[in-house]
């Protein structure tokens, strides 16, 4: 068993990430779904969608949700399953975060918690221009 992995972000920036893991990944080792949220649709349908996607990725052991941005639709959409299913929400879901987490198929919720943290802030880094 291992803990899924629930990606709710605007529009397609989920589905863009997940297609780029899989291509320097092939399979993933952790279960991964992505619920696109786009502007002008009803939020309340997305909460009955997440939670779906929750229990289809519960496998005893919860589901991390990682949003784009904190306070956005996403993330309230995320943060509706706090009260009724096991999950851990981090916002502020980029490439290094996923990639860092690949790497921890076995670890538990809160674990994988403080992984994506790291993962993601540090895959953040200025790269400082030297000119010719």
């Amino acid at each position: 068993m291992s803990v899924g992995i629930l990606i709710i972000t605007h529009d397609d920036i989920g589905k863009s990430l997940m297609f780029s893991l899989q291509q320097m990944l092939g399979p993933l080792p952790l279960p991964v779904k992505n619920l696109p949220i786009r502007h002008g649709d009803e939020p309340s349908e997305f909460c009955y969608h997440a939670e779906r996607l929750y229990q289809s990725l519960n496998e005893g052991q919860g589901v991390l949700v990682l949003t784009d941005l904190f306070g956005a639709t996403p993330c309230n959409i995320a943060c509706s399953l706090i009260a009724n299913c096991r999950v851990r929400v981090v916002c502020g879901v980029n490439f290094p975060m996923l990639v860092k987490l690949m790497n921890y198929p076995s670890t538990d919720l809160d674990s994988l918690v403080n992984i994506a943290i790291s993962g993601g802030s540090q895959g953040i880094l200025p790269q400082e221009i030297h000119p010719h």
